[in-house]
C-alpha cells in the first residue's frame, strides 16, 4: 500500500524564538525592531502556556518578602531586583497603554497568614521604605477575612496577559507559527537547524523562552530550572465586589484576584519537598504535589472566603507550569554546546513583571551590547 509521507517545510530566517508567551513576544518584538527577520514557534497557541494561565498580576519583587531577599542576596542585590521589577511593571503598563490593552492599576496586597509572616512583612516594609520603595504596612487585616497583616504596593497592576501578548505580536507584525512544537536544535555551519513539527527552520540564532518547560527540552536545565505546577480556580461572576486589589498570600504560595467581570480567581502552587518524597518515583512525586496544591487551595478558599462556597458556585479550573531557579531569579545565557542558542527561562511566577527587562537584557547580550555572563540573571555561559 502506498503511503504519502508528511511534507515538511524548510524555512529560513535570522532568529527563531521558541515560545509565544510574553517573554518570547517581547524578545521577538525587540529583535524585529532591530531589523532581524524573526519568527516565533509555539507548541500550543500564543500565550497558551504560563502567560495565558496566570492570574494577570504584575507585582513588585519576588514571592519571598524583601527581608528574605536581603538575607539571601545582600542589600544591594535585593534592592536591584526589586527596582528591576518596578521598571518591568512600568514598561508593561506603558506598552499596554500604547496598544490600548486595559490595565487595572489598583495596587496589590501581600497578606500574612500567621505571626511569623506579620513580622516578615513589618520588617520588609521598613527596609523597603528605607530603600525608597512605595509601600504601606498595616498591622490589621484590611479585608477582614482572617489575615493577620498586609503590605500594600500601591503601584502594582493587573492585566489580561494573553490579550497583551497577542496584541503586542500582531502590532509589530511578528510571524508566529502556532501548533509548531520544537523537537530539537542542531548546529548547521555557523547557524542552527531547528527541528519542529511539520517544518524545519534554518537560522542564525535561536532564543528559548520556554520557562518551566526548559528541563524537558535540554538536559542543561535539569538542575537549573524546576517546573512547578500551579492550580487556579475561577468562580462564576459574583454579584458584588469581593476584592479591589490582587493579593499575594502566605509568602506568595496562594494568590487571589477579582476579574473585571467579577469572577473570583484563586490560585496556589508549592515547591516539592524532596526530603519527604526522596523514595517516591517521579510520577508519585507529581501526584503528591498535585494533591498538596489542590488541598492547600481549597483550604485557603474555605478559610478566607467562606461566604463564597466554591462547591456551589460553578468554577472553572486550570493548571499551569511555572519555572523556578535555585536562587529565585530568572536565568539568561547560551547553551554551552550550542552558543547560537540563547535562553531566558525560570521566571518564578513573576514573569509579567520580568518580561520586558529580561527581554531587553537578553537582546542586548545577543547584540554584543553587554558582556555575556556578567549580568544579574546570567548563567555565566
Amino acid at each position: 500500500m502506498w503511503i504519502r509521507r508528511e511534507q515538511k517545510r524548510v524555512d529560513a530566517c535570522d532568529v527563531v524564538v521558541v515560545g509565544a508567551g510574553l517573554v518570547g513576544a517581547a524578545v521577538a518584538v525587540r529583535l524585529t525592531r532591530e531589523g532581524f527577520d524573526t519568527a516565533v514557534l509555539e507548541a500550543q497557541s500564543v500565550a497558551g502556556g504560563a502567560t495565558g494561565r496566570c492570574a494577570g498580576m504584575v507585582l513588585t519583587g519576588l514571592a519571598g518578602h524583601y527581608n528574605w531577599a536581603i538575607a539571601a542576596y545582600g542589600r544591594e542585590k535585593a534592592r536591584e531586583v526589586w527596582a528591576l521589577t518596578v521598571e518591568g511593571r512600568k514598561r508593561l503598563v506603558e506598552t499596554a497603554g500604547r496598544l490600548q490593552v486595559p490595565v487595572e492599576q489598583t495596587g496589590s496586597l501581600a497578606l500574612a497568614v500567621d505571626d511569623a509572616e506579620v513580622a516578615a512583612l513589618a520588617e520588609s516594609a521598613a527596609l523597603l521604605q528605607e530603600d525608597a520603595f512605595n509601600v504601606r504596612f498595616s498591622s490589621t487585616d484590611p479585608l477582614e477575612r482572617g489575615f493577620y497583616a498586609a503590605l500594600e504596593y500601591p503601584d502594582d497592576a493587573a492585566v489580561d496577559a494573553a490579550e497583551l501578548t497577542r496584541t503586542l505580536l500582531a502590532a509589530n507584525n511578528v510571524t508566529v507559527h502556532s501548533g509548531t512544537e520544537v523537537y530539537g536544535l542542531e548546529r548547521e555551519g555557523d547557524g542552527v537547524r531547528v527541528w519542529a513539527h511539520r517544518r524545519t527552520v534554518l537560522c542564525g540564532a535561536v532564543v528559548l523562552a520556554i520557562n518551566g518547560y526548559a528541563p524537558l527540552f535540554d538536559f542543561y536545565f535539569t538542575d537549573k530550572v524546576a517546573p512547578i505546577r500551579s492550580l487556579v480556580i475561577a468562580t462564576d461572576p459574583l454579584g458584588r465586589v469581593v476584592l479591589e486589589q490582587p493579593c499575594s498570600v502566605d509568602y506568595g504560595y496562594e494568590y487571589c484576584r477579582q476579574l473585571p467581570d467579577r469572577r473570583l480567581l484563586l490560585g496556589s502552587w508549592r515547591r516539592p519537598r524532596s526530603s519527604r518524597q526522596k523514595e517516591k518515583t517521579k510520577a508519585d512525586q507529581e501526584t503528591v504535589l498535585d494533591d498538596v496544591v489542590r488541598d492547600g487551595l481549597f483550604r485557603f478558599a474555605l478559610r478566607h472566603f467562606p461566604d463564597i462556597n466554591i462547591s456551589t458556585n460553578n468554577v472553572s479550573r486550570w493548571s499551569g507550569v511555572m519555572g523556578f531557579t535555585p536562587d529565585g531569579l530568572p536565568l539568561m545565557g547560551r547553551l554551552p554546546d550550542l552558543p547560537q542558542a540563547y535562553f531566558a527561562v525560570g521566571m518564578g511566577g513573576r514573569g509579567l513583571a520580568w518580561a520586558f527587562v529580561v527581554a531587553e537584557r537578553l537582546v542586548d547580550s545577543m547584540l554584543g551590547n553587554t558582556a555575556p555572563g556578567t549580568g544579574l540573571f546570567d548563567s555565566g555561559t
